[in-house]
């Protein structure tokens, strides 16, 4: 923020900075997803995985009806706080 566009004029394309959170985002995910261990899932089985798909979709899905019943017109912050509570419960279950 202190070295934006205006304030310091030392970062001439900010756009750069959130484009390199997206790779590091993306990156992120690609990790997760290639550290999973296929063993592992197969000796939980279904009822594991129901757990994982329900504790990660379940947060998602209060975190919007909670965010649009405090404001029933903005759906985009709706999305994106059910979006924030996405990531955080999916480590919790797959631990």
């Amino acid at each position: 923020i202190l070295l934006g566009p205006n304030l310091a004029q030392y970062v001439p394309n900010p756009e750069s900075f959130v484009m390199l959170g997206e790779i590091g985002l993306i990156l992120l995910v690609i990790e997760a997803g290639v550290d999973i261990d296929l063993t592992t899932l197969k000796l939980i089985g279904t009822r594991g995985m129901l757990i994982a798909i329900v504790g990660s979709f379940l947060p998602i899905v209060f975190a919007f009806i909670i965010a649009i019943s405090l404001d029933p017109t903005n759906i985009q912050s709706a999305i994106a706080a059910g979006a924030c509570f996405g990531p955080t419960s999916l480590g919790i279950a797959m631990n």
